[in-house]
């Protein structure tokens, strides 16, 4: 079986088969990746060909070849960066309240992007707080509320 034949089989789950994926995407050599890394190169090409995960890599060295591959480990690792929750979110009172206090400003979309925001699990309990949170977000956006 050749090299080529084989990357087809492999899953495009594990870390071996996305460090090479992002590697190649980005047009950059074992070489590249790991002098930027500051790893060897034969450990890199063991960690690209360790499709049963028996390596495990500390968090340093990958956050390093993140690095190096211009990505971050979210992407590295496959991870959900963010999950959306689907269909309509509950409106909390404060919430409620800002949407009264701006009137016609806020879409029903807006609110309930607002809606469904969290930071380190929790959202603003006041309307002041969703008022700041609202405008930060309009402010990075270079969107302006209509």
């Amino acid at each position: 079986m050749n090299e080529t034949e084989k990357r087809s089989d492999e899953p495009e789950n594990n870390l071996a088969s996305r460090l090479r994926k992002i590697r190649e995407d980005r047009d950059l050599s074992l070489e590249d990746v790991a002098s930027k890394a500051k790893i060897s190169k034969t450990y890199l090409w063991e960690l690209e060909r360790d499709t049963a995960g028996t390596k495990k890599p500390s968090a340093d060295v990958l956050l390093r070849i993140a690095q190096a591959l211009s990505t971050t480990l979210a992407e590295l690792l496959a991870l959900a960066t963010v999950k959306a929750p689907e269909g309509p979110v509950e409106i909390p009172p404060s919430l409620a309240e800002f949407r009264d206090r701006m009137r016609d400003q806020l879409t029903p979309q807006d609110l309930q992007e607002l809606a469904a925001m969290k930071f380190r699990g929790t959202q603003p309990q006041t309307v002041d707080e969703w008022h700041q949170l609202y405008f930060a977000l309009m402010n990075t956006a270079r969107r302006r509320p209509t």
